[in-house]
């Protein structure tokens, strides 16, 4: 195994059940392999049998309950359809489900069928214990009519359970140079809404480490861990731990 650590951020080379349960996580972001033949670019086992991979999301998930407070909250992010196979996975576990939220975006890259519309959208599955540090009011979306009386001196609406956010590109600035990266304004918005400075973030499928990189930069501490050893160099090459 291979460990990168500094005051902020600690980053493990290998599978989360090597280093669950931990302690005092306050929230879990998990945006797992979709099991669907994508190529990590690694030694990553995409293409599991439907028991086996919910039987993976589910062991996941009980373990980071075993590692977390009891406010915390837990993000689970996939395409709609995974989720609603992973209904049986996320009921068999201790959590509760507090919101389901659509992530969306532009997606030219889609492909065409004539019997499908293209996927442009994922999942955010939001499971929390029973009473979870929750402060909603820290994203706001503008008002339609700012001269409206009745929201002067508001700083803006609550956000709705849709979030247009575009996907980060190979030509993005925010780019690592690996695939399928959370962009930082979703895990931004999931962070400040569940977590205060210092509060502990965990993502134990971490890939190329961007939750823990826009947690720091929230001046939150990250603690992250992925299975495949090619991210090792793109921890290195970014500076990352």
């Amino acid at each position: 195994m291979t460990q990168f650590k500094n005051d902020y951020i600690e980053l493990n080379i290998g599978s989360y059940d090597q280093f669950l349960p931990i302690k005092d996580v306050q929230t879990v972001i998990i945006d797992p392999p979709y099991n669907i033949g994508f190529n990590y670019n690694g030694k990553i086992n995409d293409n599991k049998t439907a028991k086996e991979y919910e039987r993976m999301i589910e062991n996941v998930l009980n373990l980071s309950y075993e590692s977390t407070k009891e406010d915390s909250s837990l993000f689970l992010i996939n395409y709609p359809t995974i989720i609603f196979k992973l209904y049986n996975a996320i009921n068999n576990t201790d959590w509760k489900v507090n919101q389901f939220i659509q992530w969306i975006y532009n997606n030219n890259a889609g492909g065409r069928s004539n019997k499908k519309f293209i996927t442009a959208s994922r999942t955010i599955a939001w499971l929390t214990k029973d009473n979870p540090k929750v402060y909603i009011d820290r994203i706001v979306q503008p008002y339609k009519d700012q001269n409206d009386k009745r929201v002067q001196g508001r700083s803006g609406a609550i956000l709705y359970n849709w979030w247009n956010i575009n996907i980060v590109k190979g030509n993005s600035k925010q780019h690592l140079g690996y695939v399928n990266q959370i962009p930082q304004e979703l895990l931004k918005r999931l962070i400040i809404t569940t977590t205060d400075e210092n509060d502990l973030v965990a993502d134990f499928m971490c890939g190329s480490g961007s939750t823990l990189l826009t947690a720091m930069a929230l001046e939150r501490k990250g603690f992250g861990c992925d299975i495949n050893q090619d991210l090792e160099q793109i921890w290195k090459k970014y500076n990352i731990w």
